[in-house]
């Protein structure tokens, strides 16, 4: 009998110190900045920051963010996408785009090979994972591969498409969901257009899409890609932000499918 109470108070405080880290985590604030194109700044409640897909400003008309980073990963090795040196950061994380495997640096010690990687931020575990794709609809034979990002941190989970090119088969599905918040290229030409790229998000099943990789007014007149009117149309719940920040939580994510667009960082 003491044994048996023994066990079943032990049960208790394991328990309630699980649900108690738990809800601590659904309730942490993770901070999502639009830089432009496919770049996104997030920040953690811990201080903690993660810097997606950065390019260099030199041929593209967005700021980057100052100040060093914990993560930055770049999807593929084109120009818009692929300038990781232009922050500092501590961890560097770039897909292979062919194998479900991540190359990059660790404190400048360089590694290949890994299929997942944890990193601490600031007190707060994140882990990345990375599905193969395509930059087009002919297996890579226009434009390479493409590494899809998923990480989950603060009881979220992201995905970030990078420069995805066609649909997404049964097999990468299932390896990305479950999808809390979907980063999703809508613009056409160098990647899915917005037909494509509703049915992408409605195959994935996200509580929250944050388009992009679409037209801007900064982005030059022969750029030939579309901006984000078409891909919203026939969603009923679009929330259009009067600034490129949205900060979200697990705890409050909406119950259904909600396509947020940001502001670019810097703009009026």
């Amino acid at each position: 009998m003491k044994n048996t109470l023994k066990t079943l108070l032990f049960l208790l405080i394991f328990m309630s110190i699980t649900v108690g880290n738990t809800r601590a985590e659904d309730a942490a604030t993770v901070a999502i900045e639009w830089y432009g194109h496919s770049c996104y700044l997030l920040t953690l409640q811990s201080g903690g920051k993660i810097l997606t897909d950065p390019y260099n400003t030199e041929w593209m008309p967005y700021q980057l963010p100052s100040g060093e980073v914990d993560v930055v990963f770049s999807t593929h090795d084109h120009f818009d996408h692929n300038a990781v040196d232009a922050v500092p950061s501590k961890l560097i994380l770039l897909p292979s785009g062919s194998e479900p495997t991540f190359a990059g640096s660790k404190s400048s010690i360089a590694f290949s090979g890994k299929d997942t990687v944890s990193y601490d931020l600031k007190g707060t575990e994140a882990s990345f994972t990375t599905a193969p794709s395509y930059h087009d609809q002919r297996q890579g034979e226009l434009r390479g591969v493409n590494g899809i990002v998923r990480f989950e941190v603060a009881g979220l989970t992201f995905v970030h498409l990078g420069d995805l090119g066609h649909l997404l088969s049964p097999e990468q599905i299932e390896l990305l969901q479950p999808v809390d918040v979907l980063m999703i290229p809508v613009g056409g030409y160098y990647t899915i257009d917005a037909s494509l790229a509703k049915q992408v998000a409605a195959d994935l099943a996200p509580r929250i899409v944050l388009p992009m990789h679409y037209k801007t007014e900064v982005l030059s007149e022969g750029f030939p890609i579309e901006d984000v009117e078409p891909f919203l149309e026939g969603y009923n719940s679009v929330e259009r932000r009067d600034s490129s920040i949205i900060s979200i939580r697990a705890a409050e994510l909406p119950d259904s499918l909600t396509i947020v667009v940001l502001k670019y960082h810097g703009q009026d």
